[in-house]
């Protein structure tokens, strides 16, 4: 992670107005692609075994989400608002149920690969926009194996194994409304909505039956997926003892 550097006055960054601003060193180096998908493996996985470090907790919770069911008649997604509906309760039930877990919680990048991972000379040099990082179970990392052509191959070379499926259904599911909300309550990257949104709704199933073997429990396909009452916006309930 490129250290930014250090002010005048000694501080990592400095503010005008309400924004801050942080100046970094110049890195040499290519955005990931699919076929890095070893080097991307390895890179997260030693930032899985990195210990001691102070991060806030993740919650799962998913305030874009909420507000997109209230917008399922945005002429983005009007036509497949029952889908984004059903895709949002299958959400929640997920939630609820991983909520009610303990797993392990580690150094969670949450955005991992591709712009965010510099590759220079075969090894990667720097891991970005770490923004986003909480302790959290490693499946809200790992769910990237779906996103390339490689996906058994990475999470061998990552090391999955006892990875918990409700889990993986959950940070595959979210990121994917996640994308689809940010777009649509911006109304930005129209196309966008499809690729990052629906496309990836549709191969939620697939995905799932690709970490079968590297889980704990099986999923069963579309188990929680049903058309909710999409006049009567609901809310994740917290999870009992061990929840996330």
């Amino acid at each position: 992670m490129p250290a930014p550097i250090r002010t005048l006055n000694g501080e990592f960054y400095t503010a005008s107005g309400p924004r801050p601003y942080a100046v970094f060193p110049f890195v040499r180096g290519r955005e990931a692609v699919d076929d890095d998908w070893r080097l991307t493996a390895e890179a997260l996985k030693s930032v899985h075994d990195l210990a001691g470090v102070d991060l806030p907790a993740t919650t799962m919770d998913e305030p874009e989400i909420w507000q997109l069911r209230e917008r399922l008649d945005h002429p983005w997604i009007r036509d497949r608002r029952r889908e984004v509906a059903a895709s949002i309760y299958r959400l929640e039930a997920t939630i609820e149920r991983a909520r009610a877990k303990v797993v392990r919680h580690v150094v969670c990048h949450r955005d991992f690969g591709g712009s965010n991972l510099l590759i220079d000379g075969g090894q990667v040099v720097a891991i970005l926009d770490w923004a986003q990082a909480v302790l959290g179970p490693r499946e809200h990392d790992v769910w990237m194996a779906a996103e390339g052509r490689h996906g058994s191959s990475f999470l061998a070379a990552y090391g999955a194994n006892d990875l918990d499926v409700d889990h993986i259904e959950y940070a595959l599911l979210a990121r994917a409304l996640r994308d689809m909300a940010g777009r649509v309550l911006q109304e930005v990257d129209r196309p966008g909505v499809d690729t990052w949104g629906f496309d990836r709704i549709a191969r939620l199933d697939r995905d799932l039956a690709m970490f079968g073997p590297y889980c704990t429990g099986r999923a069963t396909p579309g188990r929680s997926c049903r058309v909710a009452n999409v006049g009567s916006p609901r809310r994740p309930g917290r999870g009992g003892a061990g929840g996330v």
